[in-house]
């Protein structure tokens, strides 16, 4: 009599998880989807593959520092290179948010189409000289504005993440400052725990100083700036599948779980390449 009771108590989790296979096969198929949306993949790459770090620790530098900090950005990029990876980032981004779209309908063939079309735009707009890009940029923004545009740009998150990249960037500038200018001993002596809670406080405080923070601004302006001109260019059916979608009950929770996943990723592999520096620089 107790077999076919043991028996039913298998049955139920395997029950269970053939039932919740389809919910989070579509759950991974919105993230996806999200993700390609948003630029995720491509973004993070050009801000975090090898090489990309000390690009842009260098592009923040004053021309005084640059002279100076060709050895700190050296060792600035082997270990952004060990501490960063795309790969496992994306993943986990998608995820995070696969979790939070849980329970979300799939996207329709309509939406994946033109995200793909989206997509296609973004690529397009990327492999373009800068003549071709201010030729496109001119033409399409001066389009009439559109409310059901302007409403997706607001929907999406390439302004906050576009903001996770310049902090990092700034961040990652500042270190390699003044390792260049001969302070690397302040830093080394600092213990692991000081070293990590001054990063963390770096992060939580945000850029204040007023000239990071203007050419932030500019940043985050540009950003949505250069997604509304690729919003403009898209067909009127696109836009309005896109709209729909991102305005589902689960839009939301997938954008807070994009933003705030990104940024511990960010943060996290930023914390471990400057302690790596840091580590590394010799202190004399």
């Amino acid at each position: 009599m107790l077999f076919p009771n043991r028996l039913s108590l298998f049955r139920f989790p395997l029950m269970l998880l053939l039932l919740l296979a389809p919910l989070m096969g579509w759950a991974q198929n919105r993230a996806e989807a999200l993700l390609q949306f948003e630029g995720v993949q491509a973004r993070y790459e050009a801000s975090y593959a090898p090489g990309a770090v000390a690009r842009g620790a260098r592009e923040l530098l004053e021309p005084d520092d640059q002279a100076i900090a060709d050895k700190a950005l050296k060792a600035l990029d082997t270990a952004a290179g060990r501490a960063f990876n795309a790969t496992a980032s994306v993943a986990a981004i998608q995820q995070e948010v696969a979790l939070a779209g849980n329970g979300g309908a799939a996207p329709s063939p309509q939406v994946l189409a033109a995200v793909a079309h989206l997509v296609k735009l973004r690529t397009d707009y990327a492999g373009m000289s800068e003549a071709g890009k201010v030729e496109f940029f001119s033409r399409e923004r001066a389009k009439p504005a559109d409310p059901a545009r302007t409403e997706l740009l607001e929907r999406m998150a390439v302004a906050e993440v576009r903001e996770i990249d310049f902090s990092s960037q700034l961040l990652m500038s500042a270190v390699v400052k003044q390792l260049a200018r001969g302070n690397g001993g302040q830093l080394s002596s600092l213990p692991d725990r000081t070293l990590d809670m001054a990063l963390d406080t770096l992060w939580s405080r945000g850029v204040t100083s007023t000239r990071p923070r203007n050419l932030m601004i500019v940043a985050r302006e540009f950003e949505k700036q250069v997604t509304q001109a690729l919003l403009a260019a898209l067909p009127d059916a696109d836009v309005a599948v896109l709209l729909a979608w991102r305005n589902d009950a689960q839009a939301a929770a997938e954008r807070e779980a994009l933003v705030g996943t990104y940024r511990a990723e960010v943060k996290g592999s930023g914390a471990v390449a400057l302690r790596t520096l840091v580590r590394a620089w010799p202190r004399s």
